[in-house]
C-alpha cells in the first residue's frame, strides 16, 4: 500500500501504450497504490496528446511504437504545448527502441525505464518497486516547454578550428543527471574533435541505456564517445563515460580505473567519485562542471577541484530540468562559475584557447 502523507493528493497519471496486456498490468502494479490514481489511458500518440492536454495528468507513462503518432512525436508535442513530466515505458528487447528513448529524453521526458519480462514474476516485482519511485521523483519535477525545432547539425560539419599548442588543464569531467541528455548535447556540440583535453563523463541513467545513450549522442557531436573500460586512458578527442555499475576514477597518469562496483551514497557510478579523483590527481589542473539533476551528486567532489585551484562550472537554474544538483553547488560555494549551457562550452574552448565550434 502506498503511504501518502496527510493532505497529499494522489499522483494523477496518464498511462499511453498501445497493448491492452501492458496497460492492464500496469493497472495491476499501481492499482493498490494510494499514491498513484490512473486517470486516463491513450493507445496512441494522437490520443496522449489529446488526453495530455484535456485531463492535465501530473505524470504521463509514455510507450514508443504506437499506431498514427508514435511516443517521440507526442512527447514533443506535449512538451511543446502543456509540458507534463513523462516517464518513457521502453522495451529494451529492441535496440532501436533505446536510442529513441534517449532521443525523448532530449525532447523533455525525464526518466526512462525498461519494461519487465512479463513472464517472470521477479522482473515484474522489481519493476513495481522502481516504477513506483520513478513516478513519486517525477511527478515533484517543474518541467519547463521545449520548442520543436530541427536537430542541431554535428559539429564534424565545421571547419577545423584554432587550437592552441598548449593548454594549463589536464582533464575535464562532468556529471550530469536528470534533463543531462539534452544539454550534453548542446554543449559538447559545440567542442571540436581536436579538443585539447581528455573528458570524462558520469551520466546517471537507468540501466540498460548506456548504449543507446552513447549511439545517439555520438550523431550530434565530433568527439570520440565510448564507455570507460575496466582499465583505460584518458586520451584528448575522447569522452570516456562511466559504464553503468562501476565508478570511474583518473590517476595523475591519466590511467582510469572502472573497476569498482560500491557506490558513493545511492549512485553508481557517482559524480562525486570522478570529482574528487580529479581533484586529488590534477588539483587546480582540473576543470569541473556539474549540469542538471536532482540530489547533490557530485558537490563534494566539485568543492573539492575549487579548493584545489580548478575551475568549476555549474550550469544556471533558468537552463536545468532540475536545478538540484547544481542549485546545491552554488549553495555550497562549490562553482566558481555559473553558466547557461552555450556559455559553458564557450567557457571550455576558452580555457584552452580553442575556437569554439559554433552550432545552431
Amino acid at each position: 500500500m502506498g503511504s501518502m502523507e496527510q493532505g497529499a493528493h494522489p499522483t494523477r497519471l496518464l498511462v499511453v501504450d498501445d497493448s491492452p496486456t501492458v496497460r492492464s498490468i500496469i493497472r495491476a502494479m499501481l492499482g493498490a497504490d494510494q499514491d498513484i490514481t490512473i486517470i486516463g489511458e491513450a493507445v496512441n500518440g494522437v490520443e496522449a496528446v489529446e488526453k495530455a492536454e484535456r485531463l492535465r495528468p501530473d505524470l504521463i507513462l509514455m510507450d514508443i511504437r504506437m499506431p498514427r503518432m508514435d511516443g517521440y512525436e507526442a512527447t514533443e508535442q506535449i512538451m511543446a504545448t502543456c509540458p507534463t513530466p513523462i516517464i518513457v515505458f521502453s522495451s529494451l528487447t529492441r535496440a532501436e527502441e533505446a536510442r529513441v528513448s534517449i532521443a525523448m529524453l532530449a525532447v523533455g521526458a525525464l526518466d526512462v525505464m525498461a519494461k519487465p519480462d512479463l513472464a517472470d514474476p521477479v522482473s515484474v516485482a522489481e519493476c513495481v518497486k522502481v516504477l513506483r519511485m520513478k513516478i513519486r521523483v517525477a511527478s515533484r519535477v517543474a518541467v519547463v516547454r521545449h520548442i520543436r525545432r530541427r536537430p542541431m547539425p554535428g559539429a564534424r560539419d565545421a571547419g577545423a578550428p584554432e587550437v592552441a599548442a598548449a593548454a594549463k588543464f589536464d582533464v575535464l569531467g562532468i556529471g550530469s543527471s536528470t534533463g543531462g541528455p539534452a544539454i550534453l548535447r548542446e554543449i559538447l556540440s559545440r567542442l571540436p574533435a581536436t579538443y585539447p583535453l581528455p573528458v570524462l563523463l558520469v551520466q546517471h541513467i537507468t540501466a540498460g541505456f548506456s548504449d543507446g545513450f552513447i549511439e545517439w549522442l555520438q550523431q550530434h557531436i565530433s568527439l570520440k564517445l565510448r564507455l570507460a573500460q575496466p582499465r583505460d586512458r584518458a586520451v584528448p578527442g575522447t569522452i570516456l563515460m562511466a559504464p553503468e555499475g562501476r565508478q570511474m576514477t583518473i590517476k595523475p597518469d591519466r590511467s582510469i580505473q572502472a573497476l569498482s562496483d560500491v557506490p558513493v551514497g545511492v549512485h553508481l557510478p557517482s559524480v562525486d567519485a570522478l570529482f574528487n579523483s580529479v581533484a586529488d590527481s590534477f588539483g587546480s589542473r582540473g576543470i569541473g562542471v556539474i549540469l542538471t539533476g536532482m540530489g547533490a551528486d557530485g558537490v563534494d567532489g566539485l568543492l573539492r577541484i575549487r579548493q584545489s585551484g580548478g575551475v568549476t562550472i555549474a550550469q544556471d537554474q533558468a537552463s536545468c530540468t532540475v536545478f538540484g544538483m547544481p542549485g546545491e553547488a552554488v549553495r555550497r560555494g562549490a562553482a566558481s562559475e555559473v553558466l547557461p549551457p552555450e556559455r559553458i562550452s564557450a567557457r571550455l574552448n576558452e580555457l584552452v584557447s580553442v575556437k569554439g565550434v559554433q552550432s545552431v
